[in-house]
């Protein structure tokens, strides 16, 4: 029996292009990463164009590239979103990026501002962002265009933000174990907090989970951390049905041996760092305790002051 087209796991271009071709985080990417397009880009009448263009059977189709319509100036101009997730860089993405900029302008009959995306690991070298033909005084090419590539930047500003687009990116940059949680928990949180739309949700949460997947402890340390946001922020209580998809039940299951030990051995950090006095004493109770014991005290311990209050809590458990 044949696979359906929507049983196919989705490629890389089609995760980027799910992602910027949501009209509320197309200018949240802008705004991240080439802030200067705000400054003369329109957005709110944002148009995706079709830009296939016949090709011989030699030249690939350019199924990864958007081409983005805004108003500048009150004329139309377009964006080139170009997407190189070549495994290492290409010798000529410059002057192929600038060969589409111009077939889609005399296609579309406005100017073409190209845009282009490096998103492989590796090699981390600087790839320019202009090229320049000059035959002395008789003629001169230029193509001069923001080049991004995600795996040279640096994580941490855009962890901080509040910016849906720029959180589900940092998936591409070189992130710590820890920053792999920031990433996702940050991104269904900012989501959530801005009621995107159900695609948009979708669109964010399936890049950081294909580019951020996780492991053990790693596993763990998001459901701990996506549990407590959900009681802490009433807007966040729809965040624990999101992370279905990042847990996959294989996973699940051989965690489940390890995931008492796991509860008691977070239970006990926490507990050391606010009362070091007691962990010592508290750990054979916490033992006897069973895995919902466990994740209730280390919520609850979060709001005792005083290490009597932590003691009663241990003696009634």
């Amino acid at each position: 029996m044949k696979s359906s087209e929507s049983d196919k796991p989705p490629t890389h271009d089609d995760l980027i292009k799910d992602l910027l071709s949501q009209a509320r985080l197309l200018p949240e990417f802008f705004r991240a990463f080439v802030p200067e397009v705000l400054g003369f880009a329109d957005f709110s009448a944002a148009e995706y164009l079709d830009k296939e263009h016949p090709r011989s059977g030699k030249r690939p189709r350019r199924s990864g590239d958007l081409l983005v319509k805004v108003k500048w100036q009150d004329r139309d101009t377009a964006f080139l979103i170009h997407i190189e997730s070549q495994n290492r860089p290409e010798t000529h993405a410059l002057a192929r990026i600038g060969e589409y900029a111009l077939r889609d302008a005399i296609r579309y009959h406005m100017p073409v501002m190209p845009v282009l995306l490096l998103t492989y690991p590796k090699p981390e070298t600087r790839q320019p962002g202009s090229l320049s033909w000059k035959f002395g005084k008789a003629a001169g090419i230029q193509v001069k265009c923001p080049v991004l590539h995600f795996r040279r930047m640096d994580p941490r500003p855009h962890l901080e933000s509040a910016n849906v687009a720029a959180l589900a990116l940092t998936a591409l940059m070189k992130l710590r174990p820890e920053q792999q949680v920031d990433a996702i928990v940050s991104t269904l949180a900012e989501a959530l907090r801005q009621r995107l739309t159900p695609a948009e949700l979708d669109a964010a949460s399936a890049f950081v989970r294909h580019y951020t997947p996780l492991e053990g402890e790693q596993l763990l340390q998001l459901e701990r951390r996506v549990r407590m946001l959900s009681l802490e922020e009433p807007a966040l209580a729809p965040m624990p049905q999101l992370l279905n998809p990042f847990v996959e039940l294989g996973k699940l299951k051989g965690l489940e041996e390890g995931r008492s030990e796991g509860e008691l051995a977070f239970a006990l950090r926490l507990l050391e760092r606010k009362f070091p006095g007691l962990a010592k004493t508290a750990e054979p109770k916490l033992r006897r305790l069973p895995e919902e014991k466990l994740l209730a005290f280390g919520e609850a311990l979060l709001f005792f002051e005083t290490e009597a209050e932590c003691r009663r809590w241990l003696r009634d458990a």
